[in-house]
């Protein structure tokens, strides 16, 4: 499975991706080059490299310990879906995770939100970890569930969270509005990848609307077309600003885009 989800990723991923990983790879060497020119100038610079080693040593302890702290967060304040907790949820979860091409199930966790509806994939300590809010299991149906757990488990299918990769392009994060375009990117791939899964799509559309709806009573009259066609509305300047500013496309776009890549020409054109 995973090698058929190639044709999800959005062109904006790769584009983007391989400029944060050649800028990354670049800035490396050049910060290592000017330290080695250093030592060879200066004997006594070798020094700052070996300061420079010690400085990234004590940042990857630092992630370690921040990753089992969150970790230890984690089993003592959330709830775990298993076998035994939530068996039905779990059961979905699961299944997900293996049509996904998943050998190992990630953990996934609920906690509560206070009412924010969000979901995220990490990385902690080698393990893959899914975490969804009290809210966003009170999506309308058991199908836009299943698309969000499809979304979430798509960033870690995909590799958007691989350690090395992340390493690699750190220093090109500080590239202004680089790593942010190559997130949005990231965000159309997985929409793809959670809908792809599904009976009907238009239940990936409804998990959407709901971020931006959030109101499970009008979910299910809402128009998905007529949503789509606020993009058309948004305004040209500030609504760049607004974009490149953001981690995560509009979900009007987000929509529009399931639309293109799903509906067929009866639903593009008839009633949704």
């Amino acid at each position: 499975m995973k090698s058929e989800l190639r044709k999800y990723r959005h062109s904006r991923e790769v584009l983007y991706g391989g400029v944060l990983t050649a800028f990354g790879i670049i800035i490396w060497v050049l910060v290592l080059a000017a330290f080695i020119v250093a030592a060879l100038a200066r004997p006594g610079a070798a020094v700052h490299l070996v300061v420079l080693v010690i400085y990234l040593g004590v940042f990857c302890v630092v992630s370690l310990v921040a990753a089992a702290l969150y970790r230890a967060y984690a089993l003592g304040n959330m709830v775990a879906l298993s076998p035994k907790q939530f068996p039905d949820l779990y059961a979905t979860f699961a299944e997900v995770s293996q049509t996904l091409g998943l050998s190992e199930i990630p953990r996934a966790f609920i906690y509560n939100s206070h009412g924010i509806t969000n979901a995220f994939a990490i990385r902690l300590l080698r393990g893959r970890y899914v975490f969804l809010t009290s809210a966003i299991i009170e999506t309308d149906t058991d199908a836009q569930l299943r698309f969000i757990m499809g979304h979430e488990i798509a960033h870690h299918v995909l590799g958007h969270l691989n350690g090395f990769k992340t390493l690699l392009r750190a220093p090109a994060y500080l590239v202004p509005f680089l790593y942010r375009a190559y997130s949005r990117g990231r965000e159309y791939s997985c929409d793809a990848v959670g809908a792809s899964i599904l009976p009907d799509y238009r239940d990936g559309v409804g998990a959407l609307q709901m971020l931006a709806c959030g109101a499970r009573r009008l979910n299910t009259s809402m128009n998905a077309e007529a949503f789509a066609e606020q993009e058309a509305q948004v305004p040209g300047m500030a609504g760049f600003m607004v974009e490149i500013m953001s981690t995560h496309p509009r979900l009007t776009r987000r929509v529009s885009r399931l639309i293109a890549l799903f509906a067929t020409p009866e639903q593009k054109h008839g009633t949704f």
